[in-house]
């Protein structure tokens, strides 16, 4: 009961606590609708016609979903949460080092998000208000706000969708429906970006799939609440592949038509700046919600004893440090790199993903060596090739170029290297395996084949 409380952390999720496809994209989608999402979207826009805008995000969407779409089927089909299937797939010390990296960069992350959601309140406030709140205070006050949901797990999380994901959705509603109202299709569809501003083909798919490739490794900590593997794939396949590139395409349409990559200001009609203040709470609270609760998962195998509420907690604190000190203006560098080794993850559980539940007992977790070599060298030989990939100006080698995502080049090379592992391991095992052959004693063949031996054997001799 106690590992219930605490949200399955160390134990598979039981039968009573399994929801439907629409919670987990409910939940999904109060991710996604964030400030990040904002930006990426208006760059793209402003930078993009209407047409390669909406090649870039769906083409870039159908890739998350090949990745995505594996992991959330893993994850329902084992009912464990990612660091549970990293320790049976990479083994106790190894989902240790998986769980602090995936911890690190997620934390990070949360704190950069907390620093930018301060920032904008800061800011509304004083245009709107003319009101003025020291930065650390705000840091502090949202930060511990959003602490609240995360340490108390998924249903806390999903409450808070509930409430914001339709509030936002209004949102975008309004802020497109206003720019077609003030300025027509027409501008949207001949918009051409001027040449320094410009986004080729390439860079726009990157940055779409560069922009959540990381959050596939860590799908099972929510599809593992799915009824089924469908309900699962299902979920993971609408979010990655549908509301993601037309959330983008969205922004992107309303940062041509208002001609601004600035686009939270045209979410509300003029004057309810009460109304916009609310709806950036939202969102920038529902996205980091999920930050710090997939690292507080995360934890759980750095840290075996401790509960994963009160890791949230604990991860949290370094968070608003991390926003309070100003880390954001030097963590940009190390959340690159922290994505290119998290990523990775993804193609092992893909190919080799192991199932830690125990084969008697489906909802108790079996016991696992402390490495699993094979698991391990994949995962470290993705992290190279991601970080050849990488370009130099982001910290990293700038030795080849594959897809132009280091993060995406990272999963391809580990799925690649743990399946070329798998196969030299079973070819191995059956040539281990082949039968000897030896001659049957006489008194067990037949009369005819028994006289037929000794014949050959004393012409042999």
């Amino acid at each position: 009961m106690q590992e219930q409380n605490d949200d399955f952390s160390r134990i598979p999720v039981d039968d009573s606590n399994l929801r439907p496809w629409w919670y987990l994209l409910t939940i999904e989608l109060g991710v996604l609708i964030s400030i990040p999402v904002f930006v990426i979207g208006g760059q793209l826009g402003i930078g993009m016609t209407l047409r390669d805008l909406l090649i870039a995000t769906f083409v870039g969407g159908a890739i998350l979903g090949l990745v995505g779409g594996p992991t959330a089927r893993l994850g329902a089909l084992t009912r464990s949460s990612t660091s549970l299937i990293a320790r049976s797939t990479f083994g106790s010390r190894g989902a240790a080092c998986v769980g602090l990296i995936l911890a690190l960069g997620m934390v990070g992350w949360w704190g950069v998000q907390t620093e930018m959601f301060a920032n904008a309140v800061i800011g509304l406030l004083q245009t709107c208000f003319h009101l003025n709140i020291p930065r650390q205070i705000m840091i502090a006050v949202g930060g511990c706000a959003m602490i609240t949901t995360a340490a108390l797990g998924i249903r806390a999380i999903g409450r808070l969708a509930y409430l914001a994901v339709p509030l936002l959705i209004a949102g975008l509603c309004y802020g497109i429906s206003s720019m077609l109202a003030a300025h027509g299709w027409p501008r949207v569809v001949e918009y051409a970006p001027a040449p320094k501003s410009a986004i080729g083909l390439g860079p726009a798919i990157a940055t779409v799939v560069g922009g959540w490739i990381v959050g596939a490794s860590t799908n099972p900590d929510y599809a593992r609440f799915a009824r089924n593997t469908k309900h699962a794939v299902g979920y993971a396949l609408a979010h990655y592949s549908f509301n993601y590139p037309l959330l983008l395409t969205i922004c992107g349409i309303m940062a041509i038509g208002f001609q601004t990559k600035d686009l939270v200001s045209h979410l509300v009609p003029p004057g309810y700046s009460w109304l916009l203040l609310i709806l950036l709470m939202l969102a920038t609270w529902a996205a980091n919600d999920c930050n710090l609760y997939s690292s507080s998962l995360g934890l759980t195998a750095v840290f075996p004893k401790i509960r994963r509420s009160t890791l949230a907690i604990v991860a949290g604190a370094i968070g608003i440090a991390f926003a309070e000190f100003r880390l954001s203006d030097h963590i940009l560098s190390f959340l690159v790199l922290a994505g290119i080794l998290i990523a990775p993850v993804t193609g092992v559980f893909i190919v080799g993903g192991v199932d830690p539940r125990k084969q008697n007992d489906k909802t108790q977790v079996a016991s696992v060596p402390d490495w699993r070599p094979s698991a391990v060298f994949s995962w470290l030989g993705g992290a190279a090739i991601g970080f050849m990939t990488t370009p130099k100006d982001a910290l990293g080698l700038g030795l080849m170029n594959l897809t132009t995502v280091p993060a995406l080049d990272a999963v391809l090379a580990a799925a690649f290297i743990m399946l070329s592992v798998k196969t030299c391991q079973s070819q191995l095992q059956s040539v281990l395996r082949l039968p000897v052959r030896r001659h049957a004693e006489p008194s067990q063949l037949s009369p005819a084949t028994a006289t037929r031996r000794v014949t050959t054997d004393r012409r042999a001799s």
